[in-house]
């Protein structure tokens, strides 16, 4: 007698044999009770979900001759039911659709409808992989699946509907068939294995129902073609060995090591699976399940029926997951797979593997793109001040004075007794610079620091007219301002606003000029608000894009010496008119306001402008000439 497969020899007679379908079953058999039966069933699910068996089911409880009309529990037992389940009932007619695609073949199914049953109540029409008939076809089937005669059943089955025209399913009543859990495979084919006196221990039996991918007709082949390989007894082990799968152990080191970042050991243990005969593809998926059992473990606990665990000691596998971060595991699994995708087009399969590994193991030492962001939002708040402070203390040495030399009373001859008997102002020479990368080449403004590297000649030609007795010591380091910032009248809005536009155009050249045309009609605290006539509303709306309006911030908090804020408004009822706009010559020559005590002494301006005004020449100025 020839042999039967396993697939076929444990094909499900009954609804209640029907595994992980019971919705399909509990619906279909209430329909059946409540004599709800529709005309056209169409079945759609992944392979070996129990499609094909359903319908042969259905044709049973149709036509079983124990029973006077259709039941839910065939008998299994009259020749109805047996020549159905062997598929050569003649009023149950199972077509495949891949062979039979044309529209003749449909019009000979409907030419055959019209007439009854042989022996049945109703004729049953199985139409397997429905999805391939032409679409001619399938428009010559319309009206016979709307309407068929009272004896005729049509039950469609097919793995893609989006295939089948919308005409069709909307004449159909559909019956989505889920792939089978794995846990519902393993416990079916250890009910096989029992009954064909096999022994088989439980891992190998769980690693046969996950290479079935939820498809038990796959998981019964499987075993089947195990069981000739290795015979009567069904190890772990063996499984491994047959499907071409690393070992779990394996995989549970290499995790290991992934995980304290060895990898100089992730490559070797790498290099011995691949060594074996293991494809990359397979290692990946391997690892991928490995980390997603520890991804729930971490997440939910030892206790979850979600982790499946073959080989494994499911407390050494939760030890391990306590090991890494779900962040971690859920990014590994992202990049593993994306390694499963270039494999399959790439030919150095094995150099992506080892990057892609090296990569897992240095995982901790790549920074997060919430770190990125907040080095950059840190920098570009920063940026602006640490240019001022830099200036700042640039403005110092240019002149000779440190820190220190601020604070400290200069050290007086031994041979006199007051700072009135120096003939010549002490004022140490500058030392050379560093151009600053952002400074313009070109003379400096009035009241700026040159940053030369020696006195200049028409410093010399001051220095040699006009009366030489120096101020005290002291009166000097009081009147020598500190930086290039002195200090900031805020009730004087038009003053502040040139500082401001000075200061701006200094250490943020690029955003300064979003400030023409506004002015400062409000000084709250340490917050301003600029106004814009209509015409610049689009300057108002540029200078609150992409951190200009922080970037100016900055430069306000360095003049007022605090931190500042700005706000913008835009005047609907004002229009600046080119005329009303000043120059910079005319604000260059506006007089500076009165100050507040200390006042800052005004400095007589040489008759050559072309000239650079040094520090040095300012304080014998103020010496010499107070006029």
């Amino acid at each position: 007698m020839a042999y039967t497969v396993l697939a076929r020899r444990y094909r499900s007679a009954t609804f209640d044999d029907l595994i992980g379908q019971g919705h399909v079953a509990r619906t279909l058999t209430n329909a059946i009770n409540t004599n709800r039966l529709a005309h056209a069933f169409l079945f759609t699910g992944t392979r070996g979900t129990g499609k094909t068996s359903s319908a042969r089911i259905l044709a049973k409880c149709l036509n079983c001759e124990k029973s006077d009309k259709p039941t839910a529990h065939p008998c299994g037992e009259c020749n109805s039911c047996q020549a159905i389940a062997r598929g050569d009932d003649i009023d149950v007619i199972e077509i495949d659709a891949a062979s039979n695609t044309g529209v003749d073949n449909v019009r000979e199914i409907i030419e055959n409808s019209q007439f009854r049953p042989a022996r049945s109540r109703f004729k049953v029409y199985i139409i397997d992989e429905v999805h391939m008939l032409s679409k001619n076809a399938f428009n010559a089937l319309l009206k016979t699946l709307e309407e068929p005669p009272e004896h005729v059943k049509f039950i469609l089955a097919t793995t893609e509907v989006e295939k089948v025209l919308p005409t069709i399913l909307s004449r159909c009543q559909r019956y989505d068939f889920r792939n089978i859990p794995t846990r519902e495979i393993a416990a079916h084919l250890k009910s096989v294995c029992k009954q064909e006196k096999i022994q088989a221990d439980d891992d190998a039996i769980l690693l046969v129902a996950k290479a079935g991918a939820g498809s038990m007709r796959d998981a019964l082949s499987l075993l089947d073609r195990l069981l000739s390989a290795a015979g009567d007894h069904l190890t772990s082990g063996t499984i491994e060995e047959l499907l071409g799968l690393p070992r779990s152990a394996q995989i549970f080191d290499l995790a290991n090591a992934i995980g304290v970042g060895d990898v100089k050991d992730v490559l070797t243990r790498i290099d011995a699976l691949i060594t074996s005969g293991l494809s990359a593809e397979t290692l990946a998926t391997s690892l991928v399940d490995h980390l997603r059992n520890l991804l729930i473990l971490r997440t939910c606990g030892k206790q979850s029926e979600l982790v499946e665990v073959p080989g494994l000691s499911l407390n050494e596998l939760d030890g391990q997951a306590q090991k890494f971060e779900p962040v971690v595991l859920s990014q590994d699994i992202v990049i593993l797979e994306e390694l499963r995708r270039q494999l399959r087009q790439s030919t150095a399969g094995r150099a992506l593997v080892d990057a892609t590994m090296v990569r897992l193991a240095l995982a901790a030492q790549f920074s997060t793109i919430e770190e990125l962001i907040g080095e950059v939002e840190a920098s570009s708040s920063n940026g602006a001040a640490g240019a001022a402070k830099k200036k700042y203390l640039v403005s110092e040495e240019a002149i000779g004075l440190g820190p220190s030399a601020l604070l400290e009373e200069p050290a007086v001859p031994a041979a006199t007794d007051s700072a009135e008997d120096f003939s010549a102002p002490q004022v140490p020479s500058p030392q050379p610079q560093a151009p600053v990368a952002d400074e313009k080449d070109e003379l400096p403004a009035v009241g700026r620091v040159w940053e030369g590297s020696g006195p200049t000649s028409i410093f010399a030609a001051f220095k040699n007219s006009g009366p030489t007795k120096p101020a005290p010591r002291s009166q000097q380091l009081a009147e020598v301002p500190v930086g290039n910032i002195g200090p900031v009248d805020r009730s004087d809005l038009s003053d502040l606003l040139n500082r401001f536009r000075s200061a701006a155009m200094e250490s943020q050249p690029t955003v300064a000029g979003f400030l023409d045309g506004s002015r400062i009609i409000a000084v709250d605290g340490s917050s301003i608000t600029l106004e814009y006539p209509k015409n610049l509303e689009m300057s108002a709306k540029m200078l609150d894009r992409n951190g200009k309006r922080e970037s100016l911030a900055t430069v306000l908090s360095a003049l007022l010496g605090e931190p500042a804020s700005i706000r913008v408004s835009v005047n609907e009822s004002l229009i600046e008119t080119p005329a009303s706009k000043p120059t910079p010559a005319e604000s260059d020559r506006r007089p500076p306001p009165a100050r507040a005590s200390p006042p800052e002494p005004q400095v007589a301006m040489p008759v050559n402008n072309g000239m650079p005004i040094t520090e040095e020449l300012r304080i014998e100025l103020l010496q010499n000439n107070p006029l």
